[in-house]
């Protein structure tokens, strides 16, 4: 949303909120985390410096709205990929080529998401990978041999993700070409290795790896 006119006053109650999460991702678009500035977001909203304190508390607090927003947005993302999966095992691999899209498409959003120590300080946000693990848990627990628990299948999408946020990394860097036009052919090596990942991570038979529980 943008502000015209006279600027707050054309707000409407809360609507200035999502237009500084806007700007935010907007801001951290063009200059990164460390260049964004709440008055630049301000300026942006075409309101007062101190208008957005009204709504959150200090610059961290408007980076972690942005932050869930990028997740509600990768929750969305992963739900329409899976959606007409229909084995287990596809439903997890497929994740790890909906994340390696999603960071091609919001490559601010990432930024933002993986600022460090904003995760490790705000609640709603560990709220929110909670949130993506319950999304993909049924498929953990259907794919591994019976017996196996609840932290076998937490420590399976573990593996998951960093599989998923090292191809994320790679791409962002560049490692691969632009991202936004490799990001399909990256996507593919990402469910390629996750197939292969949940496949050797839940064979029956697998011989116990250090102290790390397998299936």
């Amino acid at each position: 949303m943008a502000a015209t006119g006279k600027g707050r006053d054309t707000y409407h109650h809360g609507d200035l909120a999502v237009a500084l999460v806007q700007a935010t991702l907007e801001i951290v678009e063009e200059v990164g985390v460390r260049g964004f500035s709440v008055a630049e977001a301000a300026r942006r909203t075409r309101v007062s410096p101190g208008a957005p304190y009204r709504h959150f508390a200090d610059r961290d607090a408007l980076l972690a709205a942005a932050a869930l927003e990028v997740s509600r947005r990768l929750r969305a993302i992963h739900e329409e990929a899976i959606a007409t999966v229909e084995t287990p095992q596809e439903r997890l691999a497929t994740v790890a080529g909906s994340y390696v899209r999603a960071a091609a498409r919001y490559r601010s959003g990432f930024d933002i998401l993986n600022a460090p120590g904003l995760r490790a300080s705000r609640p709603e946000l560990r709220d929110a990978t909670r949130e993506f693990i319950d999304l993909l848990l049924p498929s953990a627990f259907e794919v591994l041999p019976p017996g196996r628990g609840a932290e076998t299948a937490v420590a399976l999408l573990d593996a998951l993700h960093a599989l998923a946020r090292g191809y994320v990394a790679l791409l962002l860097d560049g490692k691969f070409g632009d991202p936004g036009e490799v990001a399909e052919a990256i996507a593919a090596r990402a469910i390629g290795a996750a197939r292969a990942l949940v496949a050797g991570y839940c064979a029956p038979d697998a011989p116990p790896a250090g102290d790390a529980p397998v299936c």
